[in-house]
């Protein structure tokens, strides 16, 4: 199986910084990559510019929009499973 790759496009806010956490605790255990991408330059700007990231929180998970906004626990738990 390959390693699934999640994004957490954050403006390191305290929701951003709870989605970060919910998303990492959720996918401890099913080796997943998870990279925090904070968008305060431009760099970042640019791969959200590439996703069509429209808010922050944003979770992407193998190039593809998952959740925008505030997610649940429940939701977080949907990343685990196999795309």
């Amino acid at each position: 199986m390959t390693k699934r790759k999640i994004e957490v496009f954050s403006a390191g806010c305290p929701l951003c910084n709870e989605t970060l956490e919910l998303v990492k605790n959720a996918v401890n255990d099913c080796g997943c990559e998870v990279i925090e991408r904070r968008c305060s330059g431009t760099e970042c700007c640019d791969e959200a510019k590439q996703y069509g990231v429209r808010a922050m929180p944003t979770v992407v998970v193998d190039g593809r929009i998952m959740f925008e906004g505030r997610i649940t626990q429940e939701q977080a738990a949907t990343l685990s499973r196999a795309a």
